[in-house]
């Protein structure tokens, strides 16, 4: 296989999905009975906006798909399914998507369960977060997608941006988390993907994922991708597009403990199974749910994340 990869490599010209830098603007002061009050983020393919009932007053998230990718009928297709899969799965772990559907002028939307808190990717810029608050959060991280995975989906996207802290902590002391953003999750009897549009973020990808046929032990890899940038400030690799694909199918990263001495031998051997190159070295989410929250109550030391701030809103 890695023979094949390297070679196709520096032929791909779009092989997977690529972060850009969101357009959408929602002119529209209201989308159908929702008031649209500001913007709360833009992201990659899309923007999430404050948004209230116009009957209720119940406040939600709106999401809008960039108008550019709404253009593209497989993208569109994706991002509305998210309702179907937050209905098929019921988490206290996973952002609720209630409604899809798209504004007057064609483009998609998504009504979503509005979150008091930050993603990850922005909340560890501020400070490296205490070993045991690490393992909480990849408990709850597990707990979810494992939930997912029981129900026949697979996430494809587990990373930091796509991790949600709340601000309200657990009764332990430990911060509280949800998965969110499900727009490429797909089904485990889905068809591989072979026409060259692999989805997934690349630095959080596995072997058979860069070759359009995730499993849910695709999952597991990101996930340990995601604790290895938690434990020691660095993804696993880093490069251009072709060096990833490359990295990730044929290198083994250095140990956490590497970059951070008190990592535990159990936690690094772990996370290094984590990331395993096939899949059935790799343990199930379910057994690393439970490996993870035994390793936080050893670690336990009750040292909090970084401080949070609110923004007004």
């Amino acid at each position: 296989m890695a023979s094949r990869l390297q070679r196709d490599a520096t032929n791909m010209a779009h092989p997977v999905t690529q972060p850009i830098v969101s357009k959408t603007t929602l002119r529209e002061s209201n989308v159908a009975k929702f008031e649209i009050l500001q913007m709360l983020a833009r992201g990659g393919t899309a923007s999430v906006y404050l948004a209230e009932h116009t009957i209720t007053h119940k406040r939600v998230a709106l999401k809008l798909l960039d108008p550019v990718l709404a253009r593209h009928p497989e993208i569109a297709e994706r991002f509305v399914q998210e309702p179907r899969v937050s209905r098929a799965v019921k988490h206290p772990g996973l952002v609720e998507v209630s409604h899809a559907d798209q504004t007057d002028a064609g483009v998609p939307y998504l009504i979503m369960e509005l979150l008091d808190g930050e993603n990850l990717a922005a909340l560890v810029e501020n400070g490296m977060p205490a070993l045991d608050a690490i393992l909480a959060i990849g408990t709850q991280i597990a707990a979810a997608v494992s939930a997912m995975h029981r129900v026949g989906f697979i996430h494809c996207d587990v990373k930091p941006h796509n991790v949600f802290v709340l601000y309200d902590d657990m009764s332990t002391g430990w911060p509280r988390i949800k998965v969110i953003d499900y727009g490429v999750a797909r089904t485990v009897d889905e068809s591989p993907l072979h026409d060259g549009m692999i989805m997934g973020t690349p630095a959080y990808m596995p072997p058979e994922q860069w070759e359009g046929e995730p499993t849910t032990k695709s999952d597991v890899y990101s996930l340990g991708c995601l604790l290895y940038e938690l434990i020691t400030g660095e993804q696993p690799f880093s490069g251009t597009l072709p060096q990833l694909l490359i990295l990730h199918t044929d290198q083994l990263p250095e140990r956490p403990s590497t970059y951070r001495s008190s990592t535990p031998p159990a936690l690094d051997a772990f996370v290094l199974r984590m990331l395993a190159k096939d899949p059935a070295m790799r343990p199930t989410m379910a057994e690393v749910e439970t490996t993870l929250e035994q390793l936080a109550w050893k670690l336990s030391t009750a040292v909090p994340l970084p401080t949070m701030h609110r923004e007004a809103v």
